[in-house]
């Protein structure tokens, strides 16, 4: 004999995200197994105590929102050897690392230590060793890279002049001398030649290789002389003067090179950054 007694199922269909009003059926595709509900009883000693019962259903974007930027993400659950170290990967935002493959997590989380590590000597407002020195040149070239300026003002700038008076150096110091650092810190500046191949008559030398020389006259002398005819005022003196110096130490310098390499920021020649290459090597050319 048996005996058996009704059991009611509830099968659940349905989300709706209490925060941005996101409706999820379980017949849609990811947005609706990527919800987050929480169904918790709530202690005598919690802040809505007495026993209530705290539900929330929130998708996974407001969930971003919430709590992106103090969430800690860990690899798979997968059993650890004894003994093997373990850490947790921070992330200023979760979706960072979704779809990602292993390497490509690797680099968010070292990128993620290398802003932690420039964080910290930007409060402190001082580097102390050189293992901070390399985290900073790190750093340097990831905002290098990205063109990147911080919400809490120029990172990049605040971290050069850490990085000059650590060293004791100043700006200007970096344009008068090569390398600019050490080998490891932006290491394609070194062979840049090898990654763009050029014509060699789009060169700073080539450019300028149909002008004629008088080799009897000083080189020194006559710049000045040329200087002082046209009535140049001291900025553009001292630019003309600049470029000529570094055309001499590098002459496979393309012309926009030539004038970033040496171009002092303490002058206010903004409307040079948009020069071209052959109207510069025009203006040169009257030089003569």
């Amino acid at each position: 004999m048996k005996s058996f007694k009704k059991v009611t199922t509830q099968e659940l269909t349905t989300l709706v995200c209490d925060g941005c009003g996101l409706k999820a059926s379980a017949d849609d595709d990811f947005e609706f197994h990527e919800f987050i509900s929480i169904g918790h009883h709530c202690g005598y000693g919690s802040i809505h105590g007495d026993g209530n019962q705290l539900s929330v259903d929130i998708c996974q974007h407001c969930f971003a929102d919430m709590c992106g930027d103090t969430l800690m993400i860990t690899e798979e659950r997968n059993p650890i050897p004894e003994g093997k170290d373990t850490t947790q990967l921070e992330y200023s935002n979760i979706f960072d690392v979704i779809c990602q493959s292993k390497d490509k997590a690797g680099q968010l989380k070292d990128n993620c230590d290398l802003r932690l590590a420039s964080r910290e000597m930007l409060l402190k407002n001082k580097i102390t060793n050189n293992d901070e020195l390399t985290v900073a040149l790190k750093r340097v070239e990831q905002l290098w890279d990205a063109q990147y300026q911080s919400t809490e003002g120029n990172e990049l700038h605040q971290l050069a002049d850490l990085i000059c008076a650590y060293e004791k150096k100043d700006w200007d110091s970096f344009f008068e001398q090569a390398p600019l650092a050490d080998v490891d810190f932006m290491p394609s500046r070194l062979n840049f030649k090898s990654k763009i191949s050029f014509n060699e008559e789009k060169t700073a030398s080539g450019m300028l290789s149909n002008i004629p020389i008088n080799t009897e006259v000083d080189d020194e002398s006559s710049r000045d002389s040329v200087l002082a005819d046209k009535h140049l005022d001291e900025t553009k003196q001292y630019l003309i003067e600049s470029i000529t110096n570094v055309l001499h130490k590098h002459p496979k310098l393309r012309l926009g090179q030539l004038l970033i390499n040496a171009m002092n920021f303490q002058q206010p020649c903004p409307e040079l950054f948009h020069i071209e290459d052959n109207v510069l090597a025009k203006k040169l050319n009257q030089f003569e």
